[in-house]
């Protein structure tokens, strides 16, 4: 068995427990579950450091605790399911209650068996730790991924008023940080104790000051989707380029293309993080069903994929820089039948190399960011976007009258090995005789052969072959967007069909639910081939394989979308729920408003936690049985000397105490002196002093009268008002 922990340890432990059952039971049961509780886990950890010094058997604890949460379960059933307590209180009322009693009961079960194994063996701190961590981390584990509208009980006020949760997740962070530390709290000194605690808040001070908190979680890099986003490398590397006399658009190219590669197995699940919402003016729908917001394309075949063309005659349809004012792209998708304008806003909430928007976008122009804190910049689209049904495609040319013959054949080249010609001829073979030599129906045919063919996976080795697209097309024809992208692109280039890859984001229309605002997250990156027809300019051609070998992605967050799209639009007030009364609520924007709200609920918790201790200590001479009263007489009157700063010396004698009491306040000499000797004669089974232990309340109110003679008033109200007086007593 371990040695007897501090009292002050005790304490801080015990309200550590407080502060984590408060913590789990907020955003469960509300307000006067997580106060019912917090006080609970308070008593229970009291008096589970108890119990370890009494002679029960660990195992006969922990039955002890779980009859507890039995009780709990019970009683709480008993409040909701009973017809009595809901006729009297009414059935919302009942349900509150029995909210409150089981979580106050069970909190107390539970801290009461942690606390009591955790002091008396040192290897169960470790489940203590964990269980208070989880209490504090089930409060935030939605709010993960650039989920900033979860948890919602605690999101939603604090949006409502502008705010960022953020704020308040670093402050709880920083609070497990202390609470934890109060949990490994050893030192018996109490000076080294409270140095120690001093810098436990300092530490958690340093979380909330030096981490960055406002604002969307950074996206990961790595994966395809790192592309879209830039990387530090490629732009050194375009600097340097220039640096050494190169032309300016082979830097840009080398910088855009250098991360758009085929990756074995690239990591996706770490890029499920918003990195823009997407607002339409107009209502439209694909005709595909999806959304493609095409940033970037690639038509030049440089012997082993496709990367963006070096002349700057070619794809000038892409805007390769953000805008100021309006700026319309150089070579804009033609206007007429099969498409229609459509205005879309695009808020960034992470960095991007260079704009993207909705299918064909001719205009870009810079728009005010109505909450720069989120949003990293906001720019308004005008976009050519398709209208026309794939079926009416037929019969168009695959060709640009103002193409001169070197142009043309740019987005025919690709690669020497015959197997694509064999390939493409064969998968044409079956079109009938007014078809064939159509481009429309030859696109068409070729993507439709490789989604019935091809299977998805992100899991493939094709990365490291000297033609990745030829050891996929011509080995198991397993990949991902890529793979399939250059596969449809090579074998339409065969096929006499202008071809490239455009690079963006593909998002199912399904997802905006009727609503005006998308979400767009870093694993909807996507890179699909286009074709260019007369009349309509590149139009997309995705394949899409009809067998799939991952798992399907998480649904995405509706609320979420909802939410960035409000805050896109700049209503910084939101609505709060209908059930919730219509109340003034003042604005909070900064990192130390939130901070300082939470603290200041912190500390009243630990207020109250110390003066219940208190009066509990004060009031129990007059409550507990006779046995023990003689003992709580002489620890309240420790309380009452403690608080005129009269307190026992490290390694002065109880006696010697009393000695030195009856020189310094001769008064209370003869009173407190009694009760020490009755104190000390029962410690070691005096039976003269058994025969005292009924004076106990006598001498104690005679102490107390002789202090309020002997201190002046002030300073016994400084006493009665600190709320940690009780425990420097000794």
């Amino acid at each position: 068995m371990r040695s007897p922990e501090p009292r002050l340890a005790v304490v801080l432990r015990a309200l550590a427990h407080g502060l984590a059952a408060a913590a789990f039971a907020q955003p469960l049961g509300g307000a006067r579950t997580s106060l019912a509780a917090g006080l609970g886990a308070v008593a229970g950890a009291l008096f589970g450091a108890r119990a370890a010094r009494t002679p029960l058997r660990s195992v006969a604890l922990v039955a002890l605790a779980a009859l507890g949460l039995f009780a709990a379960w019970l009683a709480g059933s008993f409040v909701r399911d009973g017809r009595a307590v809901a006729e009297a209180l009414g059935p919302g009322a009942a349900l509150g209650l029995a909210d409150v009693v089981s979580f106050g009961l069970g909190a107390a079960a539970l801290s009461f068996g942690l606390r009591a194994l955790s002091a008396r063996r040192r290897s169960w701190l470790a489940l203590e730790g964990v269980a208070v961590t989880l209490a504090f981390v089930q409060l935030v584990v939605a709010h993960r991924q650039g989920a900033i509208n979860r948890p919602f009980a605690l999101a939603d006020p604090i949006l409502a008023t502008g705010g960022d949760p953020t704020e308040l997740f670093l402050f709880l962070g920083a609070a497990t940080l202390a609470v934890l530390g109060l949990l490994l709290l050893a030192e018996a000194r109490p000076l080294r104790l409270a140095l120690h605690v001093g810098v436990l808040l300092v530490a958690a001070l340093l979380v909330l000051l030096f981490t960055r908190g406002p604002g969307m979680p950074a996206v990961p890099a790595g994966g395809f989707g790192q592309s879209l986003r830039g990387d530090a490398e490629g732009d050194e590397e375009a600097e340097r380029r220039r640096g050494e006399g190169q032309g300016e658009g082979d830097a840009e190219t080398d910088a855009r293309d250098q991360n758009f590669d085929f990756d074995d197995a690239p990591n996706m699940d770490n890029q499920r993080v918003p990195v823009a919402v997407v607002l339409f003016h107009d209502d439209y729908a694909p005709p595909s069903g999806v959304y493609y917001l095409r940033q970037d394309a690639h038509s030049q075949y440089n012997g082993r994929k496709l990367v963006g063309a070096s002349d700057a005659a070619l794809d000038r349809d892409v805007a390769r820089r953000f805008p100021g004012a309006r700026t319309p792209v150089t070579d804009p998708p033609p206007a007429g039948e099969g498409r229609r304008t459509v205005e879309t806003t695009v808020a960034l909430l992470a960095e991007h190399t260079q704009p993207f928007g909705l299918e064909a976008p001719f205009a870009f122009t810079a728009a005010q960011n109505p909450n720069p804190e989120r949003f990293k910049r906001v720019y308004r689209v005008e976009s050519a976007a398709q209208t026309a049904d794939y079926r009416a495609l037929i019969g168009r040319e695959a060709r640009d009258p103002d193409w001169s013959p070197e142009q043309r054949a740019h987005y025919l080249e690709g690669p020497e090995d015959p197997r694509y010609a064999e390939l493409a001829e064969r998968i044409l073979a079956d079109l009938p005789g007014p078809l064939e030599d159509d481009p429309g129906a030859r696109a068409f045919t070729i993507a439709q052969w490789l989604g019935d063919q091809g299977k998805y996976s992100l899991r493939v080795r094709h990365a490291d072959a000297a033609d990745p697209t030829a050891d996929f097309l011509f080995g198991d024809l397993t990949g991902y967007c890529v793979h399939f992208a250059h596969a449809a692109a090579f074998l339409l280039r065969e096929a006499g069909v202008p071809a490239r890859i455009a690079t963006g984001y593909a998002v199912d229309e399904a997802q905006r639910a009727g609503g005006s605002a998308l979400l767009v997250s870093g694993d909807r990156a996507h890179a699909w081939p286009e074709v260019y027809l007369a009349g309509l300019g590149w139009t997309v051609l995705d394949v899409y394989p009809q067998t799939v070998l991952d798992p399907p992605g998480p649904p995405a967050d509706a609320d979420l979308q909802r939410l960035l799209g409000e805050l896109a639009r700049g209503l910084e007030d939101l609505p709060l729920e209908e059930e919730q009364p219509a109340v003034e609520l003042p604005a909070i924007r900064s990192l130390g408003s939130w901070s300082a709200r939470v603290a200041l609920g912190a500390l009243a918790f630990a207020l109250l936690v110390l003066y219940a201790m208190k009066g509990w200590r004060r009031l129990a001479p007059r409550v507990v049985d006779a046995r023990r009263r003689p003992r709580a007489a002489y620890r309240a009157a420790l309380d009452g000397l403690s608080e005129v700063r009269l307190r026992r010396r490290p390694g002065e004698s109880r006696e010697a105490f009393a000695a030195r009491v009856a020189r310094e306040a001769p008064e209370l000499g003869p009173s407190f002196e009694a009760l020490t000797r009755t104190h000390v004669g029962l410690a070691f089974g005096s039976r003269r002093a058994e025969g005292r232990a009924d004076r106990a309340l006598h001498d104690a109110a005679a102490l107390a009268a002789a202090r309020r003679k002997r201190f002046g008033f002030g300073l016994r109200l400084l006493g009665l008002l600190t709320p940690w007086s009780w425990i420097t007593a000794r």
